[in-house]
């Protein structure tokens, strides 16, 4: 007698007493559908080598058992482990054998915990199997059909009967093979097998193979003889997979067992026909023939599972990922607890392991699902949403209805939901198995399937993307570029930038014109741009070669000066100006300028500082030279009020935002690069991001906003990928030094220019501001010769471009500071008497910066008044910092005139505008000129005493007293508050009373500001 056999969800006990022996009504059904609907799963999917087998083997094992083959660890809850032997004597009970050879690729689980056998989801049909096998007993012939898809427990079912058989009851049992569909009445073999010796004829087959009627009368006769002494039971798992002679043998026993004690068994899959399609057919006509559909496990299913799997139980929404993955499939839901079981307890995101027990139970189902399933999970997973029976027939080369009854099959298991695969790792599991060649030529058929059906571009160039991702070699068909090209700029829509960028570089392999090579790199060069100005600047190497060699088509000019011109490559875009005025005069004179340059070979246009050749401005018309103005300004702003940007309109948003920083409002400037960031980041370009980061860094920096310069550059230099191979690099990098020489972080600085930068930095405009910020910090740590070879070089390049605007890059009064101190002052003067003549010095800015140089060569009394004229026009620039120093200069003048009350007054004013702007530089530079009290009060505790005048004053008085501190007259104060003298001297009496002081002179150099009294004294 046999010892125990237990199995997931079910426990038989240790003896086959008679009281143990199942009759009809002994087992009640319990929860799920009908008999004839079945239920939602089992958790006993799976077929190969049962729990009895290895009963058999270790009759003294424990109730947790698991059994595996081809690699797969055997393991138990309990301290023992076994390998099952891969060689069993034979013996006449060869349906053991063919069971533990059909074990490979399973997974068998049982767990024992009783004495009654509770399959998880399974009570109708198990109730249904013990309700048919009591009828037997009884003396009638039953037929039953277990249908369901790969790993819902077909073969788990119709093994039990072994299980629930005694002594009484022959059991005749055979399992189809796919190796044994050809081999003549070997299923039927397997049956007579197990019947006592000389029970039936032999069985043979004539010569074409097919059955004699009289055998299979002699074989009929010989079954009702055995049924007639004890009931019979014969069970076939995948019938499916039965000879043909078989076939015939078994139809010819439903046929005429209507008076058999006999209980037949088969199990099939749902979506696939037996070698003899009558078979089913016949099956159907039968009364005695009854339905039991195997469905998959429901949610709740599931985790009554894995509540009663041995090992640590997954918490509710996990069971319930486990579900979805598995697809309830009971044999995937096992592999995955399996796996979770080995997981340590520690990690909370639980991942199937590539090529694990999962993996494997998916390529099991896929192959006992039907012919070429792996073939066709690969096309479903290259096809996605574009899937079609007739595009899957197409893509493996059968007909549609056999792809529509494969993706059926797969779906009935759960390795599919609907066409699509229900988890990544599902998906994952089954392209792990396709070698990558495979898949890329299934991309490629993909593709020319849906372009000749007229698919979007986009997905057409997806498919080449992927194939020329997996390494297949592309044969290129005539349509691949321009579908690539076009698929660009949809996907740029989208802001799909890496794979807009992916299709252009394919696209230029692609491609053997090369007219549309150089196309496409410009094209590439202005996408990359969005995201790596470093490599987007590498990318026009190609088209400039083309230009040198003189192949270079006049069309494509006007787009590779542009960009060149984007990314301040001003040199070489004056070589593509040169080729379109020679193109230009070759095809006509007089024509309007198509192209939006200008007309001097030598000057770059769209370069801010150009002097002459000035490109459209963003209003239609060219911005006047000298002063410049109003009008063009305003249209600029117009222009950054309305434009959407794009790789087309990036151009001249940059030419806008000059226009707006250099010669009109920068204030409004500084608005205007808050949104441009935020529309950057929008749309995912982080190189964008980076440009309106260091204009605005730039703005911040012409706004004495230190601080805030310093910061937006740094966030520039964040979003570039590749720092040290980008010109585009040193702007940012110019702000954040001159930033930091302002605030007197030098030891900052030094690092900052020992950073490595691009080669071609100073082939650009952003090397311009480097060589100047370079020469700002040299100058500051009096390194005076290297400084003033760093401003000179700045205005050599910016002359040899065209591009020497003081408005801009005012290198003259730079070198010329330079040049004063180490005692030059002819050539200082010179130089000052250059930018004077210059147009741009009738600017606020320019003029004020140039009269401070000026007044130093200048006798004493011209000197104020050249230094007044100064602070009026910095005053009206907004530049705090080049404020602070001109007013240190009166200072001093008046000092120099003995003025030492007036002289006070403007140095306090300096000190307090450069400790406003964070230029501590400024306020080391100017401490030594304050007056005595004012040292004192700064070595003092300015916290406490700052807390203290919080307390004191008004906000009102604060701000009389800010002013009057920094040496504003009380008629001065009246018209900055907007508040009459009268009451600027009540404001002050009562300061002067709260503070205990007597005189103007005593006000606290320091005195702190609010904010509100900053922004009243802005």
């Amino acid at each position: 007698m046999r010892g125990p056999v237990s199995r997931t969800g079910g426990v038989r006990g240790s003896s086959r007493s008679s009281a143990a022996r199942p009759v009809s009504g002994q087992f009640p059904p319990g929860r799920g559908r009908s008999t004839g609907e079945g239920t939602d799963a089992n958790p006993l999917g799976g077929k190969g080598t049962r729990a009895a087998v290895a009963a058999e083997h270790h009759p003294a094992s424990p109730s947790v058992q698991l059994v595996a083959t081809r690699g797969w660890l055997e393991r138990a809850s309990h301290s023992w482990a076994c390998s099952v032997r891969t060689h069993v004597p034979y013996t006449p009970h060869t349906r053991t054998i063919r069971a533990f050879s059909r074990c490979q690729d399973r997974l068998e689980l049982s767990v024992g915990s009783g004495d009654i056998v509770d399959f998880i989801e399974r009570e109708p049909e198990v109730w249904a199997l013990r309700t048919a096998l009591g009828e037997c007993r009884g003396g009638a012939a039953r037929i039953l059909v277990i249908e369901g898809a790969a790993g819902c427990g077909k073969s788990e079912l119709i093994d039990s009967l072994a299980e629930w058989a005694d002594e009484d009851d022959l059991v005749l049992r055979a399992f189809g093979s796919p190796t044994e569909r050809d081999l003549p009445l070997g299923l039927l073999r397997q049956l007579t097998g197990d019947a006592p010796a000389g029970a039936f004829p032999e069985v043979t087959a004539a010569p074409d193979g097919a059955p004699q009627v009289s055998a299979m009368r002699e074989f009929q006769a010989a079954l009702e003889r055995l049924s007639a002494a004890r009931p019979v039971v014969i069970s076939v798992d995948d019938v499916h997979h039965a000879d043909s002679a078989s076939l015939r043998y078994l139809l010819h026993i439903v046929r005429h067992s209507r008076s058999t004690r006999m209980l037949l068994v088969l199990t099939k899959p749902l979506h696939q026909d037996t070698q003899d399609a009558s078979f089913g057919t016949e099956l159907l006509r039968s009364r005695n023939v009854r339905r039991i559909r195997l469905r998959r496990l429901t949610p709740e299913g599931c985790r009554r599972v894995a509540a009663s799997t041995p090992g640590p139980t997954p918490r509710e929404a996990l069971s319930d990922e486990l579900h979805v993955i598995s697809g309830g499939n009971p044999l995937l839901l096992r592999a995955l607890l399996e796996e979770h079981r080995s997981t340590p307890a520690t990690t909370d995101d639980f991942r199937p392991e590539q090529g694990g027990l999962f993996g494997q139970a998916v390529l099991t189902c896929l192959r006992h699902s039907g012919p070429r399933m792996l073939d066709l999970g690969a096309a479903l997973a290259v096809l996605g949403d574009a899937y079609t029976p007739e595009r899957a027939g197409r893509l493996l080369g059968v007909p549609a209805f056999s792809a529509a009854q494969s993706v059926a099959s797969l779906a009935a298991s759960g390795v599919l939901s609907g066409h699509r695969f229900p988890h990544p790792h599902t998906q994952t599991a089954v392209l792990d198995q396709v070698p990558a060649k495979v898949l890329a030529g299934l991309h490629l058929r993909t593709a020319e399937l849906l372009h000749v059906e007229g698919e979007s571009v986009t997905k057409v160039a997806g498919h080449l993307l992927d194939a020329a991702q997996l390494g297949g070699s592309l044969t290129v068909p005539p349509w691949a570029v321009d579908v690539l090209r076009e698929a660009t700029e949809d996907l740029l829509t989208h802001s799909d930038l890496g794979r807009a960028t992916q299709a252009l570089e394919l696209a230029h392999e692609l491609s053997g014109d090369e007219q549309q090579r150089v196309d496409i790199k410009t094209r590439l060069a202005a996408v990359t741009w969005r995201v790596n100005p470093g490599r987007a600047e590498k990318h026009l190497s190609a088209p400039l070669a083309v230009l040198r060699a003189g192949r270079l088509a006049s069309e494509r000019l006007a787009p590779l000066a542009e960009l060149l011109t984007c990314q301040g490559r001003v040199a070489e875009a004056g070589e593509v100006m040169s080729e379109i005025l020679r193109e230009t005069v070759a095809g006509s004179t007089g024509s309007p300028d198509r192209t939006g340059f200008g007309t001097r070979p030598d000057r770059t246009a769209n370069t801010p500082g150009a002097r002459t050749g000035h490109p459209r401005g963003p209003g239609g018309g060219t911005p006047e030279q000298g002063a410049g103005s109003s009008t063009e300004t305003l249209a600029a702003e117009r222009f950054l009020r309305t434009v959407a940007l794009t790789d087309d309109t990036l151009e001249p948003v940059m030419r806008a935002l000059r226009a707006v920083t250099y010669f009109g409002r920068p204030e409004r400037a500084a608005a205007c690069c808050r949104e441009l960031i935020a529309e950057a980041e929008r749309q995912k370009a982080p190189a964008w991001q980076a440009l309106f980061s260091s204009a605005l860094g730039v703005v911040l920096l012409r706004l004495s906003d230190l601080s805030a310069a310093e910061d937006y550059a740094r966030r520039a230099l964040d979003c570039l990928p590749e720092q040290s191979s980008s010109a585009f690099a040193g702007s940012p990098a110019a702000t954040l030094i001159r930033a930091r020489t302002l605030m007197g972080d030098h030891a900052a600085v030094a690092r900052q220019l020992h950073q490595p930068v691009a080669d071609t930095l100073f082939k650009s405009t952003h090397g311009l501001s480097y060589l100047r910020a370079r020469g700002y910090y040299l100058m500051a740590t009096h390194q005076l010769h290297a400084a003033l070879g760093d401003f000179l070089e700045a205005g050599r390049l910016a002359g040899s471009w065209g591009v020497d605007r003081p408005a801009v890059l005012p290198w003259r009064t730079d070198a010329a500071e330079v040049l004063f101190r180490l005692g030059e002052t002819q050539r200082a003067r010179a130089l000052v008497d250059q930018q004077f003549a210059d147009p741009d010095a009738r600017r606020p800015w320019v003029r004020g910066i140039s009269l401070r140089l000026r007044a130093v060569t200048s006798d004493p009394r011209q000197r104020l008044a050249l230094l007044n004229q100064s602070a009026d026009e910095l005053g009206r620039s907004g530049d705090r910092v080049e404020l602070a120093r001109t007013l240190a200069d009166l200072s001093r003048a008046l000092r120099a005139v003995s003025e030492p009350v007036r002289a006070d007054a403007e140095i306090r004013k300096a000190w307090n505008l450069a400790r406003e702007c964070g230029a501590e530089a400024l306020c080391e530079e100017f401490s030594p000129e304050l007056g005595p009290e004012d040292r004192m009060r700064r070595r003092g505790a300015p916290e406490e005493f700052c807390s203290d005048l919080d307390t004191k004053l008004s906000d009102s008085e604060r701000r009389v007293a800010t002013l009057a501190a920094s040496g504003y007259t009380n008629r001065e104060i009246s018209l900055k508050l907007h508040i009459t003298v009268s009451t600027v001297e009540q404001h002050l009496t009562r300061v002067y009373r709260k503070l205990n002081i007597t005189r103007r002179q005593d006000l606290p150099v320091d005195l702190h500001l609010s904010v509100s009294t900053a922004e009243a004294v802005r």
